[in-house]
């Protein structure tokens, strides 16, 4: 009587009084009654057309006195009466999550859903609203894979990311439920692919990432390009936030070959591009542009022109990871805010974007340091080998910070209030402002104020590319010798 699909709904049922929401013919409901699977059910449509046909499946086994037939939307006219489990299938997983959050008594019920669609949605909504998965299952029937998800209400709510929520519970030792997460993952590569070709990098570059790692779960491999590269780049560090004058993105290579591991950098070298030759490595991601000011001639002793020799891909962020969510100013944040007991960034030293979006931070100091043991610290947690400062007579009560070499937005931090301030590449005549203003000025090199993000990028791409390599550069190293 019943497809695969219902068989493995019925598969999940474990009481003896059952309610099929949605129940069409009755199938699963006779199905049910005539197998023992329970003792009574209660079969359940929004429209009455479905209910008569049901009635008449039950008439045609002798089954109407052991089932209650009920015009409900969703649960609303459900009694609860000794109910042990809810079946709901052959719904999309939105409109399954909606008929569930109306039901005030689903405590002790078990739970057998059949989404035909958004079964992500609905993994999410279970898990947020306190519900356990038990089991979860697919099946093949014609040329379609279904899931069949059981859970229960425990009372936990539960954190999602997006891959829990497309793969749930599904066994992948088990081919149709690989080969539905399979199918899964190449809808929203597909998507993905079309986001990014018509400019909406970002979203593309989420979809293709999610994509990737759900075929990784399957233990299947996936092709990468440097545009899939480019558009993770995009992800973290969107290119719209790009500076004027600044010069970012895919600046050497082509975005259509076949990526077979990646060399992060602060800086592309000429020794950074020998070294990614050397490993195997065809792509580069840099903060650096490889490509800042005008070329006028091309030699080997350009790293540009050594890494087209070379055949490998050069990728550079630089302004927008200055700025970004989580970029190169947020990770000082973090590394500054325990030994300096900082409050929450209050302001950008320079805003460049109408959001405020912009380049450094200026905090609070909840703790006391003069201006030498500040810069001690700072030594020890940057790794410099020097720290350049002023000793600056104010107290040190509110510290700004701008990575790199921003020594000519000490004026700009002055006006915000700052006590003390954090860069690198600061030059004679603003260490005299400083000290006229009684700034402690704190120059920690341009090197050990960006390096800081090459850890954060290979987090990030480790994290959305998990089955492809991606190394720092050994010979990204500090340029500046210091003879002590």
């Amino acid at each position: 009587m019943l497809d695969k699909r219902l068989s493995a709904c019925a598969d999940f049922v474990k009481g003896s009084r059952v309610c099929d929401i949605g129940t069409d013919h009755g199938y699963l409901t006779a199905e049910l009654l005539l197998s023992g699977k329970c003792k009574t059910a209660v079969a359940a449509d929004i429209n009455e057309k479905p209910l008569a046909s049901a009635k008449k499946t039950l008439e045609k086994h002798g089954l109407t006195d052991r089932c209650e037939l009920i015009l409900s939307d969703g649960l609303k006219n459900i009694p609860e009466s000794n109910m042990t489990d809810i079946v709901i299938a052959g719904m999309g997983g939105e409109l399954i999550a909606s008929i569930l959050s109306r039901c005030s008594w689903l405590k002790g019920i078990n739970l057998v859903l059949q989404p035909m669609t958004q079964q992500q949605y609905l993994h999410k909504w279970l898990a947020e609203n306190g519900f356990k998965l038990l089991g979860e299952r697919a099946v093949a029937d014609g040329h379609h894979i279904y899931t069949i998800l059981n859970a229960e209400f425990d009372g936990i709510k539960r954190d999602t990311d997006p891959l829990s929520e497309n793969i749930g519970a599904l066994d992948m030792s088990d081919n149709t439920s690989a080969a539905y997460v399979t199918k899964q993952a190449e809808k929203l590569l597909r998507a993905g692919y079309a986001m990014r070709d018509s400019g909406h990098m970002r979203e593309g570059a989420e979809n293709i990432s999610l994509g990737h790692r759900m075929i990784m779960k399957t233990g299947g491999k996936k092709m990468y390009t440097v545009k899939d590269i480019l558009a993770e780049t995009d992800k973290i560090a969107p290119l719209a936030n790009l500076h004027h004058g600044d010069n970012s993105g895919l600046l050497v290579g082509d975005a259509d070959t076949e990526v077979t591991s990646v060399l992060t950098a602060l800086d592309i070298t000429c020794d950074v591009v020998r070294e990614a030759h050397k490993k195997g490595a065809n792509v580069i991601v840099a903060h650096h542009p490889v490509i800042y000011n005008p070329l006028y001639r091309l030699s080997e002793k350009d790293p540009a022109c050594l890494a087209l020799k070379y055949g490998i891909a050069c990728i550079c962020f630089h302004s927008p990871l200055d700025m970004a969510d989580g970029g190169i100013n947020d990770i000082i944040y973090d590394m500054l805010k325990e030994p300096f007991r900082l409050s929450k960034p209050d302001a950008v030293i320079e805003p460049v974007h109408p959001d405020g979006r912009g380049y450094g931070m200026v905090c609070n100091v909840n703790a006391e340091f003069s201006p030498e043991k500040a810069a001690a610290k700072l030594k020890e947690i940057f790794g410099c080998t020097v720290v350049r400062y002023t000793n600056g007579t104010r107290p040190l009560k509110r510290l700004a910070f701008c990575s790199g070499g921003a020594g000519s937005d000490l004026p700009k931090a002055i006006a915000l209030n700052a006590d003390g301030y954090i860069t690198g590449d600061v030059k004679h005549d603003q260490m005299i402002t400083a000290l006229n203003e009684g700034i402690s000025l704190f120059d920690c090199g341009h090197y050990h104020t960006e390096v800081i993000a090459m850890a954060y990028l290979k987090k990030r791409f480790n994290e959305d590319y998990p089955d492809l390599s991606f190394e720092i550069a050994d010979s990204n190293t500090d340029p500046v010798s210091y003879a002590l």
